[in-house]
């Protein structure tokens, strides 16, 4: 059985094939596949199942990434800001 929260809406609604379902106090559970995969779509709602394991996060290897910038190139510095000259300025 699929068990879901919506912690921040607890009376969310949606519809399933034209019908309305709605949580109950945040929480909604279904054996329904068209509404397993209508609430796996909905961005304010948590899948809690109990009997499936939380998935650890991915953790990036450690090493040099492709994305960094050769050490043999120097970095060019930002351009410099001109200052305003006082003829330039107006008083008023």
């Amino acid at each position: 059985m699929a068990k879901y929260e919506s912690p921040r809406y607890p009376a969310l609604g949606f519809y399933v094939d034209g019908v309305f379902r709605r949580f109950s106090g945040g929480q909604y559970s279904t054996d329904d596949p068209a509404e397993i995969d209508v609430l796996d779509a909905l961005i304010d709602v948590r899948r809690i199942d109990e009997d499936e394991p939380e998935k650890q996060p991915e953790q990036e290897p450690e090493g040099p990434k492709k994305d960094a910038e050769p050490a043999d190139e120097p970095v060019k510095p930002a351009p410099k800001t001109r200052a305003k000259s006082a003829a330039n300025a107006s008083g008023k």
